[in-house]
């Protein structure tokens, strides 16, 4: 118990010392305050206008929303929490001590929990300031509980924070790159966003188990909370009782607490605490190597020069240069184009855009012609989601590589200009994400050609 305790307070004390901790708090306290203290921001204050803004209704659909848009923040606190010994090389020295599986996974989980719970928790506070804005609507901001603003904060985004804190802690300790944690967390908002509009679009009239299956909570809430007043809406609180809209609320619950403690049991089981079984296959690929390379020095070698090498004269002229940068350029597109997560972005592109594509035949609730332009502009509306995300994503992973591959000592050292080095990488990014513009127009054209529509019009 006494290692746990280390591991735990060193991840508090880590966390609590970096910057981006309190960034995120200050984020989610400016989130909440905004939805209180302005009727045109936030999922609340832009409808019925009788709803009071900081009633256990409204600051439980915050929290589902917090929920959903702040996966990456979880992803971001968990998935480093586990991967920094890896990053850092100090998991060769951590597991040659006699610590155990609970000191160690549990000290890093509990304290990334602890941490992402006070980051999110800057949505109560936010809320509680924002109910004494002196612009704020005042007609529309009840007295101040305290259990209004602990109760769905615990009841929702704790529940929420413990089963996706769970899934990204377990696949960094498991995959132990955290580009495939963000790539997690970003799918998954994806496809809960796909899948509910296509669920929308249904006009399905079964509000039990979408609700329950629910992961992030909106068609949850909705459900339970389909058929109540104003008034019910002001004054109740989402429970726990079974007798709440048939157990919709426990069961969804009950199911993503218990897909979370799963998460935790496999990779319980699965994590090895061995320097030798977490870098097996590393090492068998440096024996192959190893062993290539000698049967390789065992030949007999002929020499083939005929005469002395020539005498080489550097020469740092601009056709050097733009050489450099082109070969920079190319080797660096080669690393995105191949990367397996970039596919699966791409994927997801692809089927995003064909869901927007497949409901793009109206505009203003009138069936309009599927023209080139109109199918293009609904499918690259959402693709600028995914050029964000990419150039978010690729722009770290560019710029960390030759220190994360430990090729940075010689990489420095090479004779090029930085001016070079920053292009290249520049250029990359952005050739990526002009093939994932033609991409999305070329979903919207074969939308079109879906939809029966042949006339194109490119220009």
């Amino acid at each position: 118990m006494k290692l746990f305790w280390e591991f735990f307070t060193f991840e508090l004390k880590f966390r609590f010392k970096s910057l981006s901790t309190y960034v995120y708090f200050l984020l989610w306290l400016m989130f909440s305050f905004f939805c209180v203290a302005s009727e045109s921001f936030g999922f609340i204050g832009s409808t019925n206008g009788k709803i009071l803004l900081n009633c256990a209704y409204a600051n439980g659909y915050n929290d589902v929303g917090a929920g959903l848009f702040g996966v990456i923040v979880v992803a971001a606190i968990f998935g480093t929490s586990i991967l920094r010994d890896f990053q850092r090389d100090t998991y060769q020295v951590l597991f040659t001590q006699p610590i155990s599986k609970f000191s160690y996974l549990g000290g890093r989980w509990a304290g990334s929990f602890v941490t992402t719970v006070f980051a999110f928790s800057g949505m109560m506070l936010g809320t509680f300031l924002g109910t004494f804005a002196p612009w704020a609507d005042h007609t529309r901001i009840g007295p101040n509980h305290l259990m209004e603003y602990i109760q769905p904060f615990f009841s929702i985004l704790v529940v929420q924070i413990f089963f996706l804190g769970s899934a990204f802690f377990a696949v960094a300790a498991l995959t132990r790159k955290i580009f495939i944690v963000y790539l997690q967390g970003v799918a998954l908002f994806m496809f809960y966003v796909i899948g509910v509009t296509v669920f929308v679009a249904t006009r399905s009239l079964e509000h039990f188990w979408s609700g329950v299956l629910d992961p992030v909570g909106f068609m949850m809430f909705n459900n339970v909370t389909r058929y109540w007043t104003v008034i019910e809406k002001n004054t109740l609180f989402l429970t726990w009782s079974p007798a709440l809209s048939g157990g919709v609320f426990l069961y969804n619950r009950l199911l993503w607490l218990t897909v979370g403690l799963v998460a935790l049991s496999a990779v319980w089981t699965l994590f090895p605490m061995s320097v030798e079984a977490l870098t097996a296959r590393s090492q068998g690929r440096r024996a192959a190597k190893a062993k290539q390379q000698e049967f390789t020095e065992a030949l007999p070698v002929r020499s083939l020069l005929a005469a002395r090498l020539p005498v080489v004269h550097q020469g740092f002229t601009f056709t050097t240069t733009f050489a450099q940068y082109l070969s920079l350029s190319r080797l660096r597109m080669r690393t995105i184009l191949r990367d397996i997560p970039f596919w699966a972005i791409v994927a997801l592109l692809v089927a995003f855009g064909i869901n927007n594509g497949y409901f793009a035949g109206r505009v203003a609730e009138f069936n309009v012609w599927p023209v080139t332009y109109l199918m293009v502009q609904a499918v690259e509306g959402s693709a600028l989601l995914f050029l964000f995300i990419v150039a978010a994503l690729y722009a770290a992973e560019l710029l960390w590589r030759e220190r994360d591959t430990h090729f940075d000592g010689i990489h420095d050292a090479l004779p090029m200009r930085e001016s070079t080095d920053w292009l290249s990488r520049f250029t990359a990014i952005v050739v990526v994400e002009i093939i994932l513009l033609a991409v999305a127009m070329l979903v919207g054209v074969l939308m079109q050609t879906f939809a029966g529509y042949y006339h194109y019009e490119f220009v």
